[in-house]
Order: C-alpha cells, then structure tokens, then sequence
C-alpha cells in the first residue's frame, strides 16, 4: 500500500498561485539495503545475501565513478528491456540566460543578442553549471510496477502556509512541509517519470 499525504496549499508567489489549491505527495516507508538483499536472496538463492549486498553497495560507486565521467547507465531487465537511465544532469545554475542576464554577466549594457549567441560558452561558464545525477524511468519499468497493481491510501491532510517569493530571484522560502507544491507529477518536467 503506497501512504500518501494530501496537502491544500494556500498559495505560492514562485507559481502565481493564490488560491487554494490540493496536491497529493507518496510518504515511501523507508527499508535497508540489507532488506532488499533478503528479497533478492529470495528470488535467486543460488546467490548469498551477503553477496548480493556488497554488489548492491558497489553499484552505487561505480555507478557514480562512470556518471562522473559522462557515462549514462541503461538497468535493463533479463530481456535488455530498458528500466531506468541512469546519468549526469546539467542545468544551467541561473535556469536560462536571456539578454538581460547577459548583460549583467558580462557587465556589458549594450550587447545584443547576436553577441550573446556568439560569446554562449563564455555566458554559461560565467553562469554556473550544476551537475546532478539524475535517474529516468522508462516504460517498461511503469509497466512492471503495474503488474504488482499497486493501491494508495491517505495517510494524513496537512495544510501548507503561503509561499512568498525570496529576494525577487523565484526561489521560495519554504524550509518544511510540501516542497513539491505546485509540482506535482512525479517527472520533475523530465519527459515520461525523472527522479531526483
């Protein structure tokens, strides 16, 4: 049973949302490696628990050893179904650079966009990068999650304050609560199911 919270939220500046809205968020109930394991242990107990473990802890440095180094990871199944890709995201750390914040990054008032295009790498380096991993959820994994016909139930309905924008940049001041609100859909705008 998948436990879910139901928010009503009053607002959030960032969003242009004033009203009232609802947003319904999954609470997962958190299990250990070493429980995962046992499953797996089950489901082929040619392979020791422990093995399997150390192989499941390993994964995840090697995993980011070759998303580092621009790697994406394709998790397929027995059949080479594509599950999950897994990779390095890069976003820009101001989200886009229009004219005007190229302007100010470059400390040039009258530059157009025609030098904005040409001088793109010099902007993006004095913006920033972030690099994050970032994991996909193809299909074929939505379908298998179906197979196991997951339900829900709510949990608990809390109420959210109004969000104000901060310092005029978006970013929101919401330090606890849904911070997903106005988010919803579980692919973060990533196509068919991003995770973050």
């Amino acid at each position: 049973m998948i436990e879910t919270i139901i928010s009503i939220n009053n607002g959030n500046e960032a969003f242009g949302t004033t009203g009232k809205t609802l947003t319904l968020n999954e609470r997962p109930k958190e299990i250990s490696l070493d429980f995962v394991a046992e499953e797996l242990h089950h489901k082929m107990r040619h392979f020791e628990k422990e093995d399997i473990q150390q192989v499941l802890s390993g994964f995840i440095d090697v995993a980011a050893r070759l998303m580092a180094e621009g790697f994406g990871i394709q998790y397929t199944n027995t059949k080479d179904d594509v599950m999950l890709r897994l990779y390095t995201d890069a976003r820009l750390a101001c989200q886009n650079i229009n004219l005007a914040k190229a302007r100010e990054l470059l400390q040039e008032p009258t530059l157009t966009e025609e030098q904005m295009v040409e001088r793109a790498g010099e902007l993006v380096q004095l913006a920033g990068v972030k690099l994050r991993p970032y994991v996909e959820v193809q299909q074929k994994f939505h379908e298998k999650l179906q197979e196991y016909k997951p339900k829900y139930q709510v949990k608990d309905v809390k109420e959210v304050a109004y969000v104000p924008k901060k310092d005029g940049t978006g970013a929101n001041t919401n330090t606890g609560g849904s911070d997903n609100q106005g988010q919803q859909g579980g692919d973060g705008g990533q196509g068919d199911g991003g995770i973050e």
